[in-house]
């Protein structure tokens, strides 16, 4: 009866309705009528009628989408989809709203075909109502309009149906019922250049992955999964071809900047952006699919009984051909890899280790790309992407920094030039210990074994870095890489002695030392003239994690009295307190980061310790001030979470 019923609206057209009203239904048109007749009240009014229109053009795209995920639309009704598509413009940012994102994951629903490659037993029923394998007319209609050479307002998202079309021609190409298709399935290659002359993974990257609404949504995430996945498994030779094609253009560049001359202008980015696109996809996992998983292939050495997940309990059976194809693609593109693509590679390693077991392997594979290159161009040993290249470098900038050691009273130190490190060295630096920070957050053995690498040595080498003078941004990153260290408890504890021990916040002035030094320098006079503040964001995160892991209870014992003390009075009067009257670049960052995050990790790490007595002070970290009426906040009920935390 449902079946009848839902199928009786879509024939009387809903679809084109849905489309209609969408278009129709603004907020600045609803309000134009609706203060005409002084229907407007007052602002909380005002916002309610608004977030109401709002819901509503939500609601209609939302009901598309769910159908579609069902069931593909009829000819007449995907045509309609696609010419709304083509009228659809992009926000501020370059994104797509939520409304309208709905309805670009309708049609990439109306053309996926990945159901088939899963062998579910109701496949052969899914193929006969497959409008694509029993409608010549939908196919023929479909291909000529996504050929059409009109350009739409939005190329990127022209491009993104195009590529999705054009795996979906591959798909068939390579069934029976698809010989009949012939003269369309040939068309997929160059169905697919036009998608990357659109810059289509770009546009993945900034129209939506950059909704806000892309990461709400499970079925959003496993149908962007697809594309991706589709594209490297199904069409290896276009990978190949970008493969080339950024090798070639790495040499340009290298003879460019070698000859003084400015940078040849046909210099493309596809591969560039496509690393780019598989880091930011898969490093956020809000439902926990850890869909990345299916990029790594174990060998037999790495296969355990125990693992769970895709594919990996079953050590005695062969992995699928897509899996195998993923795996190489992740390997390969690190072989002779040039260094225009190396800040790219490791952010999609970062992006590909989030999870436990993905970050198993990563560090499984950087640590074999180590122990088969021998010697390297560079002066390094091992593979430029492995853990000796990485911690030998590590090794290396520290050895040449430390020699410029600063004065507490010296200038420089408060003003850190970028001496020995240039900016192309610093965003490799960063996004290594971003990849490191992944890798050992998710995986305690890789935690374990890299601290205890007698060469390494990565913790003590951090901190002497800490020491240098080296920009805030790296200074922030080795401070969350430590907090990922802290993790383990055996960590935690030798990390207090080393915190102590080297005075990134000094809690032992000498005598006849007049300022003070470490990092509340750096807050005062670098951070706070560059409103912005990583460092200070850093060292919270890293205090609030050892708080939690170990806390020693003669913390500093032999150098002053013992205790958590200095650490409290940092965090009290020289990040909170003169928190609402710092200037910031970034209001996101005041309100998101600073307020939100940082302070409520600080209340845990306060109320943790034995030396709260003030529970004043943790209500005015969450934001409040204790003279105020708690009715004042935007939260419904403050008293009750400060009550329930404390």
């Amino acid at each position: 009866m449902t079946t009848r019923f839902t199928d009786e609206l879509m024939n009387q057209g809903l679809t084109k309705r849905i489309l209609t009203l969408v278009s129709e239904i603004s907020v600045t048109r609803e309000f134009e009528r609706l203060q005409k007749e002084r229907g407007l009240g007052n602002e909380k009014h005002r916002k309610e009628v608004s977030d109401l229109i709002k819901e509503c053009r939500q609601a209609l795209a939302d009901s598309l989408f769910s159908w579609t995920c069902q069931s593909p639309l009829t000819k007449d009704d995907t045509l309609a989809l696609i010419g709304h598509l083509e009228t659809v413009t992009a926000q501020a940012d370059g994104s797509l709203d939520s409304v309208n994102l709905a309805l670009v994951m309708s049609l990439l629903y109306c053309l996926d075909v990945s159901f088939i490659e899963q062998g579910t037993e109701d496949r052969e029923d899914l193929l006969q109502a497959l409008p694509l394998l029993t409608e010549r007319q939908y196919v023929s209609a479909i291909h000529s309009r996504l050929m059409d050479g009109q350009p739409w307002k939005l190329p990127g998202l022209q491009a993104v149906c195009r590529l999705a079309w054009a795996l979906s021609l591959r798909v068939l190409s390579q069934l029976p019922q698809g010989s009949a298709l012939v003269e369309f399935t040939e068309a997929d290659e160059s169905l697919a250049d036009q998608a990357l002359l659109g810059d289509v993974f770009l546009f993945m990257k900034e129209g939506i992955l950059g909704c806000e609404s892309f990461s709400q949504e499970e079925f959003y995430i496993r149908r962007l999964h697809s594309l991706i996945t589709d594209f490297l498994a199904l069409m290896p030779m276009k990978v190949k071809q970008l493969r080339n094609r950024a090798d070639e253009d790495a040499r340009l560049v290298h003879m460019s900047l070698q000859m003084g001359s400015e940078l040849p202008s046909s210099l493309r980015k596809d591969l560039d952006h496509l690393m780019i696109l598989i880091g930011e996809f898969y490093s956020k996992d809000p439902f926990g699919l850890e869909l990345g998983v299916e990029f790594w292939c174990p060998t037999e050495s790495l296969q355990h009984t125990s693992l769970q997940g895709s594919y990996l309990g079953m050590a005695l059976q062969r992995p699928p051909h897509k899996q195998v194809v993923l795996s190489k693609f992740v390997r390969q593109m690190g072989d002779l890899l040039p260094s225009t693509l190396y800040i790219s590679y490791l952010r999609m390693l970062k992006g590909l280790a989030n999870g436990p077991q993905c970050a198993h392997y990563c560090f499984s594979l950087l640590k074999t790309n180590g122990a088969t290159h021998s010697d390297n161009i560079q002066g390094v040993s091992g593979s430029p992407v492995s853990w000796e290249h990485f911690f030998q470098s590590l090794m290396l900038y520290h050895e040449n920094l430390r020699r410029d050691f600063p004065n507490p009273d010296a200038a420089q130190y408060r003003h850190p030039p970028l001496r020995g490190i240039t900016q192309r060295e610093l965003e490799g630096l960063t996004s290594f210990l971003e990849l490191l920070t992944v890798i050992i957050t998710w995986s305690e053995n890789a935690r374990l074994a890299l601290c205890e690498h007698p060469q390494w040595a990565p913790v003590v080498v951090m901190l002497g870095l800490l020491q240098c003078s080296v920009p805030p941004i790296l200074k922030a990153e080795l401070l969350l890489c430590l907090a990922a260290f802290g993790k383990s408890p055996e960590i935690a504890a030798s990390l207090w002695q080393s915190l102590e021990y080297t005075q990134i916040l000094q809690t032992v002035r000498a005598s006849g030392q007049r300022q003070a030094a470490g990092i509340e320098v750096e807050l005062n006079e670098i951070e706070s003239s560059c409103e912005e503040y990583p460092l200070t964001r850093g060292f919270c995160h890293l205090i609030s994690t050892l708080v939690e892991s170990s806390l020693p209870v003669n913390l500093g014992a032999g150098l002053r009295v013992p205790g958590f003390q200095p650490y409290l009075n940092f965090l009290r009067d020289s990040v909170f307190l003169p928190f609402p009257t710092r200037a910031y670049r970034r209001p996101a960052e005041k309100v998101a980061r600073i307020r939100h995050e940082t302070q409520i990790h600080i209340l845990n790490l306060l109320i943790t310790s034995l030396e709260l007595k003030a529970p004043n002070l943790a209500l005015y970290l969450l934001g409040y001030e204790v003279k105020k009426s708690v009715s004042s906040t935007n939260l419904q009920d403050p008293g009750r979470s400060f009550t329930s935390v404390y």
